[in-house]
């Protein structure tokens, strides 16, 4: 039977060491600072990102990859005989996944899910194929079955501030100052591919991600309790370790912990936390 490769773009946030685990490649997306053109997760992580915005007040601007960049990357996988499905970061956020369908339908025995979203909401659903992959399900039946999962995914975060949001164009200058001066922590979500605001929680940074924490358990039934990603961005390790707990606590088989990539940290800024998982 011929290879089927499972393959990312970076707004994923796979850490290295899953990646690997699972057999995962990664297409770098692409972030501007400076007029210069970086590879996210290969020459520019969040931390820079953050000192950059910081030093110099500029959001850096993301570049789509190009067809023929998708071409040169799924190209590796095709001609050796195998076949490739990738999901693909959001579509109506980036031209990426208009790219990378391009290039499959040049090439042939690639297969693009638009995942109408980032972080766990592409994640997730690669890890799903993995585990069709290693049942021997060819690589058409992956993308048909997962195409169908992509409303099933549960993607948040709980902002520390809306300052970058609002930097992003996402939401009005007045609407910062209102958040930041009241101490609001807005928690945005990826709702048919789009971001939004969702919910505003009040109080300290911990006890606010706490409460976050504990409703994302509570609002959603039928979980699928396989796989959850605790996504972050500066949060304390003993805090995280905690939320970790609390999930393993409610019957996550499997809780990764990953710093968020700079897709997401375009618009989540510094401590943040998201919280995401499957529903079935």
């Amino acid at each position: 039977m011929k290879k089927v490769v499972i393959s990312v773009d970076s707004a994923a946030d796979l850490p290295r060491d899953i990646a690997e685990k699972y057999g995962i490649e990664i297409m770098p997306m692409h972030i501007i600072m400076n007029g210069r053109e970086k590879n996210d997760g290969v020459d520019i992580g969040a931390a820079e990102l953050f000192d950059y915005v910081e030093k110099s007040g500029e959001i850096p601007k993301t570049s789509a990859v190009s067809p023929g960049e998708y071409t040169d990357f799924f190209e590796k996988f095709t001609k050796a005989g195998g076949s490739v499905v990738h999901f693909s970061f959001c579509s109506r956020l980036s031209s990426t996944c208009r790219n990378a369908r391009m290039a499959a339908e040049m090439l042939g025995n690639v297969f693009v899910v638009d995942t109408l979203n980032l972080g766990g909401g592409i994640a997730l659903l690669a890890l799903k194929g993995c585990g069709m992959r290693d049942e021997g399900k060819n690589a058409h039946e992956i993308f048909t079955a997962l195409s169908e999962r992509v409303s099933d995914v549960r993607v948040s975060y709980l902002l520390d501030s809306i300052d970058f949001l609002r930097r992003s164009g996402r939401c009005s200058a007045a609407a910062a100052i209102g958040a930041n001066l009241l101490g609001i922590k807005p928690c945005a979500a990826m709702v048919d591919g789009k971001i939004e605001v969702i919910k505003k929680y009040r109080g300290k940074a911990k006890a606010a991600r706490l409460q976050y924490a504990d409703e994302q358990l509570e609002k959603h039934e039928n979980i699928d309790f396989s796989t959850a990603f605790i996504y972050h961005s500066g949060v304390d390790k003993s805090e995280l370790d905690g939320i970790e707990k609390m999930l393993k606590n409610a019957g996550f088989e499997q809780v990764i912990t990953a710093f968020t990539g700079c897709m997401i940290s375009l618009h989540s800024g510094r401590n943040a936390m998201g919280i995401h998982f499957l529903t079935v």
